[in-house]
């Protein structure tokens, strides 16, 4: 078993700096419900995860006098803060400037920050080994023999994120390579350092052996990624599959194609902070000083919707049925772009794919069926000119025979499926 490098994060022989706690200030009683900053970013869906964990507990055990403020996660402290008065914080700060104002208030404080280390605060954060694992066995899962990662230097969670990663598929016997920069190029750098670290990018997804399952370490870094792809014109996710993390829900569906992301836990993660933090507001000790959440799941979409083809002819058949085939093409088309005879090409696909041309067409047509069924109101008509069927009732008859359920049913039961879902959040 591969040792969890975890462990060796905290040891106190390693030069890092050792959590302990911090002296806070002792709670006075005053009238009224406690007054709490939360210091959380609501630029990210994570930061807005958290808060939605903080709001639940709220709801359950409340009321407190909240303060909050939009803010992005890397914004400088702000002005209230020096002398603040109140009774509880919870912060994100990543800004080690306000880090420090922070424990120098000596109020009661719960941690949800990874970057800026040894505050001697409660901590709780997310199992950054986990997740890079979940990415290297949902890629695994998908027969991909070769990967890479691609993350930021110097930070921490990123190289937890790497080890975990690098840990499970070297367990099986795979290398892994790895490209790394400052986050700073990405962060604070503009136009021009980013396009830097676009070619750069570019060329070293273009050197990886094919085909390649990448983790990315964010969601943000693998659009970077996808855009480097597109520049050293390698097929995603037939010759590159990607997996980034935080399932930052506009990012990974503007992506193209959309992106699959790793979900971490941020509304138990807040729930739990907001829980931790109203013990300390009333004197009690901190239960745990530090706390890992594993995440909830992975979210599959298209960048990583493929199973490893080693064939370069076949994988590169499949990404050119991926991008036509709601455009109405047969197998005459894909033929005609692979540059081989009708029979070598159906002979190849079927030995790797287990289907035939046709077959892969229609599947992936009928996939943009269901999505249209299930995220908007047009019409059966409109529908079929979408996805690449030349007549409603045609499409009706093939989605029956394939599915089993008429298009009436098939949307009425994800319209029921989604109300469910909202019930539940509320």
């Amino acid at each position: 078993m591969t040792p969890d490098p975890r462990a060796a994060n905290h040891d106190k022989k390693s030069g890092q700096a050792a959590r302990s706690p911090r002296r806070t200030r002792k709670p006075k009683r005053r009238p009224g419900p406690p007054h709490v900053a939360l210091i959380v970013e609501t630029s990210l869906a994570y930061g807005r995860g958290l808060l939605q964990g903080i709001g639940q507990y709220i709801r359950e055990n409340g009321p407190w006098s909240v303060y909050l403020e939009q803010r992005s996660l890397y914004d400088p402290p702000p002005p209230w803060l020096h002398g603040w008065k109140g009774d509880g914080i919870i912060s994100r700060a990543s800004v080690p400037a306000m880090a420090k104002i922070i424990v120098d208030t000596g109020i009661a404080t719960v941690d949800l920050n990874e970057e800026v280390i040894g505050l001697g605060l409660p901590l709780i954060y997310n199992d950054h080994h986990l997740i890079g694992r979940m990415a290297a066995e949902h890629l695994l899962e998908r027969g991909f023999t070769h990967f890479g990662y691609i993350g930021f230097e110097g930070i921490e969670w990123s190289r937890r994120r790497q080890q975990g990663f690098v840990a499970t598929v070297t367990a099986r016997g795979f290398r892994c390579e790895v490209h790394e920069n400052p986050r700073s190029m990405s962060r604070h750098g503009g136009h021009p350092r980013w396009e830097e670290e676009l070619e750069r990018v570019a060329r070293w997804v273009g050197e990886l052996p094919k085909p390649t399952g990448v983790m990315a370490c964010n969601d943000f870094r693998a659009v970077q990624l996808l855009d480097a792809c597109r520049r050293a014109a390698v097929a995603v996710p037939e010759q590159v599959a990607v997996v980034g993390v935080d399932n930052e829900d506009v990012a990974c569906e503007l992506c193209n194609p959309p992106l699959t992301s790793v979900i971490p836990d941020a509304e138990r993660i807040g729930y739990e902070a907001a829980q931790l933090l109203d013990q300390l507001m009333k004197g009690q000790k901190p239960s745990f000083q530090e706390k890992y959440v594993p995440p909830r799941g992975l979210v599959t979409r298209q960048s990583t919707d493929v199973t490893a083809i080693n064939d370069p002819i076949v994988a590169a058949a499949v990404h050119f049925i991926r991008r036509h085939a709601c455009d109405g093409i047969g197998v005459d088309d894909v033929v005609e772009a692979s540059n081989v005879s009708r029979s070598v090409l159906q002979r190849r696909f079927r030995a790797l794919m287990t289907r035939s041309i046709h077959d892969v067409i229609l599947g992936i047509r009928l996939e943009r069926v269901k999505q249209l069924l299930t995220d908007t109101t047009l019409p059966l008509p409109d529908i079929a000119d979408r996805t690449g069927f030349n007549h409603s009732e045609y499409l009706s008859m093939v989605f029956k025979q394939r599915t089993g359920q008429t298009i009436t049913a098939f949307r009425r039961s994800r319209l029921i499926q989604s109300a469910a879902a909202s019930d539940a959040e509320d």
